[in-house]
């Protein structure tokens, strides 16, 4: 059980690092401060999984994604609207790499929910 949220944090940070190196080398989108919406996402993801780990009934997980889900939305909408204002140049590279990485990290939690739910079916 263990594993399997290790591994799910590990593939999520691995695809998410592919996925910003494809967008600052392959396709000129270079973001300089792409690793702070890395960090977030990263930090987050950590947080859920310790959320799950501890909650051990099944029926409870579908309240948590969906409150975990909606905090992680209005936070990242925060985050965003803030480097609107403060970044005046290259606002585009960060969305890119905030949008990509957003998307990695919650497929991989829905991932890694999904697992945890056939786990404690049985």
């Amino acid at each position: 059980m263990i594993l399997k949220s290790i591994s799910a944090i590990l593939l999520s940070i691995g695809f998410s690092i592919l996925y910003s190196f494809l967008l600052n080398f392959q396709f000129n989108k270079e973001s300089t401060i792409w690793w702070h919406s890395f960090v977030f996402f990263s930090g987050m993801f950590v947080i859920i999984n310790l959320i799950y780990f501890i909650k051990t009934d099944a029926k409870t997980y579908a309240g948590i994604l969906l409150a975990t889900g909606i905090i992680k939305f209005i936070l990242s909408g925060v985050l965003i609207v803030v480097y609107s204002f403060t970044l005046k140049g290259g606002f585009f590279s960060f969305f890119l790499h905030f949008i990509g990485h957003y998307i990695l990290f919650t497929v991989f939690e829905i991932r890694y929910l999904l697992q945890l739910i056939k786990i404690k079916q049985k």
